[in-house]
């Protein structure tokens, strides 16, 4: 692998508070549910020491996006927020114009929350609909309601110095096609710019993994995929990645940095990271539990990404943006490509499942996404 210039690497930052009320039984992230007096002040300490001692996988670069991710990031004290935006602001290290995401779920969205938010800095946030159907909530066990989904939107599409973005879940257990239908429906009547919507997908480390479910079929998927791009491409909304759909200008740029290959810094339990050194990528992951965070947050679990494994790391990345990236992108956003990668490319454009313009999966490359990345493996 040739010698690679980390400081020409666009650079993000994760931050990742681990608490919720409850575990949804499809969820797979790292959360925990006991939260505890003083827990809050004890992770903000040991977030800003981790920061503090990151200094060589940031180098003299600045974060394009911060993200507070979690669990639920908006149980968390507004205050605790602002101490980590003043520390980051102190270092200089947050672009001008920086994106500055929020996840927050239904019941948390309040004005006055909100508005806190945006004092301290907050300037797009992510709320966790998942649906606005009474049965598709009650399936996926949601602590929320309807009526909560609704007031939720209504509160952060009204603040016009943010950016919203909602998530709905698809291909749930009962879920009708009029169902997501009238979800779509109810998204497209607000001002909102992005939407996020993702397929149920069970994974092994959840709680529906241990039962038997009754999942649509796949040609109802099918339908339910289709009619939501209809219904979102009318009202002007188009997929840019395989989960994200936006009006234009509106993309997240978080996410679209770690489709495009940008570095990422991940802090707090269980968080990624993907830094680029002069010789490989380094891949961390840090200890997910708590308690061990907060008394070792520098430890991590790394991977390096060498010569042989570099063109398949790249391609699960670049082939989830729909639009496909021009080589002109590509040398603009520093981003090394090898003539192994280039000759797998080759092979996929033979096979009619890459575009013969830039780095693109036809349509049916994009359908068949997995395959299509199998050709760089």
């Amino acid at each position: 692998m040739k010698a690679l210039e980390p400081s020409n690497v666009p650079i993000s930052l994760y931050i990742h508070f681990p608490w919720c009320e409850k575990r949804c039984p499809y969820c797979d992230f790292n959360i925990e549910t006991d939260k505890k007096d003083g827990d809050e002040e004890l992770l903000l300490l040991a977030i800003l020491k981790d920061l503090d001692d990151s200094h060589e996988y940031i180098g003299n670069r600045k974060f394009k996006s911060l993200y507070f991710g979690g669990g639920t990031p908006s149980l968390i004290s507004v205050k605790i927020i602002e101490k980590i935006i003043n520390r980051l602001n102190e270092k200089k290290l947050l672009e001008e114009g920086c994106e500055v995401s929020f996840e927050l779920n239904p019941k948390e969205v309040k004005e006055d929350y909100i508005n806190n938010l945006v004092s301290i800095g907050i300037n797009r946030v992510s709320i966790g609909i998942q649906s606005f159907d009474a049965n598709t909530l009650s399936s996926l066990e949601r602590n929320h309601n309807k009526n909560d989904s609704i007031k939720a939107i209504e509160i952060a599409s009204g603040v016009e110095t943010i950016d919203t973005t909602i998530d709905l879940i698809y291909g749930v257990m009962g879920q009708s096609l009029e169902s997501l239908q009238k979800d779509i429906e109810v998204f497209c009547s607000y001002e909102i710019d992005h939407l996020s919507m993702y397929q149920l997908t069970i994974e092994p480390n959840t709680i529906f993994y241990k039962k038997e479910l009754h999942l649509p079929s796949d040609v109802l998927i099918e339908s339910m995929e289709d009619e939501a791009k209809e219904i979102l491409n009318t009202n002007g909304i188009y997929q840019y990645e395989v989960s994200s759909w936006s009006k234009d200008a509106k993309k997240s740029r978080h996410n679209m940095n770690y489709w495009m290959y940008g570095d990422y810094l991940g802090l707090g339990p269980g968080a990624h990271s993907k830094i680029t050194t002069k010789n490989s990528i380094k891949r961390m992951i840090k200890l997910k539990t708590l308690n061990s965070y907060i008394k070792n947050p520098a430890k991590t679990l790394d991977t390096f990404i060498d010569s042989d494994s570099y063109d398949l790391d790249l391609a699960m990345n670049l082939l989830r943006i729909k639009g496909g990236v021009s080589f002109e992108e590509i040398e603009k956003s520093n981003i090394y490509i090898p003539d192994s990668f280039l000759q797998k490319r080759l092979k996929g454009i033979e096979d009619e499942l890459l575009e013969a313009d830039g780095f693109r999966a036809t349509q049916i490359g994009y359908k068949f996404l997995n395959d299509t990345i199998n050709l760089f493996n």
